[in-house]
């Protein structure tokens, strides 16, 4: 792609004790965040399997945070970084489209425009209906209080899907969002007017088998390409309503990320060791009797 080795490459996986997160800095820097809470030499393997990393070219900082008592600027900071390449403050449309993969992996090239520069997308013929990235900045989830599962929740992003076949209108995954979360994100009032089409509401179902705070935050970072991921490998997420319907993203083991000079994403996933990148929701009306959204967003959007 556009850029080679001198753009930027993220690359998220399961290091067989927890997420590793690799970043190759447009200079050519090298770093890795390894969340096992020891040492191992798997995650070096994996990047020198894939030849980010030699005796020539290695490492020039290893991180091992797993084992620190949690600090919410530090850990806010990573998840910041990996929700920075679908996010832009005010929220973003991403444009995207599907890339040849073989099973079980999926590939797509996406585009992110911030929303303040663009009111509403057009329709483009080479991409699918672009999507809309919604979230908080680190700054708002410290102010929103509460310990390191909160701002594991509030860090987390938000997807309105537009009118999607067989459906009767938009539907919104919400990621681990908090009620107050969703209630800092519509006081942006133009913001309830793009939701307006909302007839469906997807939030976690139950726990994806993380037990590190730190692993479970660099998975809802990702949940954009997960979600996309799961279109573009043809999972069944079209019909995600009406009713109640579970929607699962991808299992996949590795995310790869390469952003290009001319602004392309590039993003990959495939299978590795235990395959722990996979976020599972519910998507239900927003007004669900039994399992109703956020009460933000019923009365903002009911």
């Amino acid at each position: 792609m556009a850029g080679g080795r001198g753009g930027l490459r993220v690359i998220l996986f399961d290091g067989g004790q927890g997420l590793c997160l690799y970043l190759r800095l447009p200079d050519n820097r090298r770093l890795l965040l390894d969340c096992a809470p020891r040492a191992g030499a798997a995650p070096l393997a994996y990047l020198r399997e894939l030849g980010e990393i030699t005796p020539l070219t290695p490492l020039d900082r290893l991180w091992r945070p797993a084992g620190e008592p949690p600090e919410a600027p530090t850990w806010l900071g990573v998840w910041s970084l990996l929700r920075g390449l679908a996010l832009r403050p005010g929220g973003s449309w991403v444009f995207w489209r599907s890339l040849p993969a073989e099973a079980p992996a999926f590939g797509l090239s996406a585009r992110v425009i911030p929303r303040a520069e663009l009111a509403a997308p057009p329709q483009a013929e080479l991409f699918e209906p672009a999507v809309l990235v919604l979230g908080l900045t680190a700054a708002e989830v410290l102010e929103l209080g509460g310990g390191p599962a909160d701002w594991v929740a509030n860090a987390s992003l938000a997807l309105n899907w537009p009118r999607l076949p067989g459906s009767d209108g938009d539907l919104l995954v919400g990621g681990d969002l908090s009620e107050s979360a969703w209630e800092r994100l519509l006081g942006d009032g133009e913001l309830g007017r793009l939701l307006a089409g909302v007839s469906c509401y997807c939030g976690r179902d139950q726990e994806e088998g993380l037990d590190c705070l730190l692993s479970r935050g660099l998975v809802l970072a990702v949940l954009p390409w997960l979600v996309l991921g799961a279109l573009a490998g043809g999972e069944a997420l079209r019909g995600a309503c009406p009713g109640r319907q579970a929607l699962f993203t991808p299992e996949v083991g590795m995310l790869s990320i390469e952003a290009g000079s001319n602004g392309v994403l590039k993003v990959r996933g495939g299978p590795r060791l235990g395959n722990p990148l996979t976020w599972t929701g519910l998507a239900r009306p927003l007004d669900d009797a039994a399992l109703p959204a956020p009460g933000p967003l019923r009365r903002a959007l009911v």
